[in-house]
């Protein structure tokens, strides 16, 4: 039976901003499920996208410096996590990598 190979069309999106918009419809659809304010929901956008430029900006300066096992993965929930915390939330990943990192 011949395999089949499907791979994924890079579209130059970066997979962390990809994530991080998924995680954000997954709340907008949480959101609207339990009927909670859009103000909220608006609130919660604000914080994860500040939060997700501050993850890549650390993550450029830390490439910069040639500190690569500093990175900082941009997963489901680092990005959840920025978006319910904001700029703490950036701050206690990081500090978080720094003393339990790899």
């Amino acid at each position: 039976m011949p395999e089949i190979n499907f791979q994924i069309p890079d579209i130059g999106i970066p997979r962390g901003a990809l994530i991080i918009l998924a995680v954000i419809a997954v709340v907008y659809i949480i959101f609207k499920i339990f009927g909670l304010s859009i103000k909220l929901f608006v609130k919660f956008l604000i914080n994860a996208l500040i939060g997700a430029a501050l993850l890549f900006i650390c993550n450029y300066v830390f490439n910069t410096l040639k500190l690569d096992s500093f990175r900082i993965p941009i997963t489901w929930f680092s990005a959840a996590f920025t978006g319910i915390l904001g700029v703490p939330g950036v701050a206690l990943i990081i500090l978080y990598n720094l003393f339990f990192g790899k």
